[in-house]
């Protein structure tokens, strides 16, 4: 299935950030940076790179809709951690991201996460995502490295959708939007009135 079909079909089923002054204020930080001059403030410059690749194999870029790395989501989410995260939560993605990083390397048998493929990226995230409803109970409860990885990847997932629904780009060229909302009609079917289409936030 292709991805932004998913996305579509998950809808508003992945909840959204709450929309704090800090939040505010990251993403508008975040939109017009250059991706080259990003510097990681939470996630070494090894974890912001894996972060990096793996959105944008999740959220890849299309002729009409720019990608993660386009929309600086990783950056986002480094600015999330550092700046609104609790001590607890920051402790917890530490540990989830380092055990992605060692079995990523070691599973596609590359030393240094810049040699990291998509393909490589696309692999581990079939095994964990695309899993049978008996790995992902085992994974949901259980503390092993595939526990962990899969926490990873779904936190990184579920913030990653709520990021580029949250972006400037997105809100105002992709989603339903209006600048100053006034109209108000009740009981209208979301296709009608917005052409399938989520309200911008």
């Amino acid at each position: 299935m292709e991805r932004r079909q998913a996305l579509k079909n998950m809808g508003l089923s992945i909840g959204a950030f709450a929309l704090t002054p800090s939040v505010a204020g990251l993403l508008q930080s975040c939109s017009g940076n250059s991706k080259l001059s990003w510097i990681p403030e939470f996630y070494s410059n090894e974890e912001a790179d894996i972060i990096t690749k793996t959105l944008e194999v999740i959220l890849p870029p299309t002729p009409e809709i720019p990608g993660a790395t386009d929309l600086n989501l990783a950056q986002f989410l480094d600015g999330y951690a550092k700046n609104v995260s609790g001590e607890n939560e920051r402790l917890h993605l530490k540990k989830l991201i380092k055990e992605y990083i060692s079995t990523t390397l070691n599973s596609s048998g590359k030393t240094s996460v810049s040699s990291l493929s998509s393909d490589d990226i696309e692999s581990r995230l079939a095994f964990y995502l695309k899993a049978d409803k008996a790995k992902v109970e085992n994974w949901q409860t259980g503390s092993s490295s595939d526990s962990l990885n899969y926490q990873f990847l779904t936190t990184l997932r579920s913030g990653g959708v709520r990021a580029f629904k949250m972006s400037e780009f997105i809100g105002e060229n992709v989603m339903a939007y209006s600048p100053i909302p006034g109209r108000q009609v009740g009981c209208v079917d979301l296709l009608e009135a917005t052409g399938g289409r989520a309200w911008s936030l």
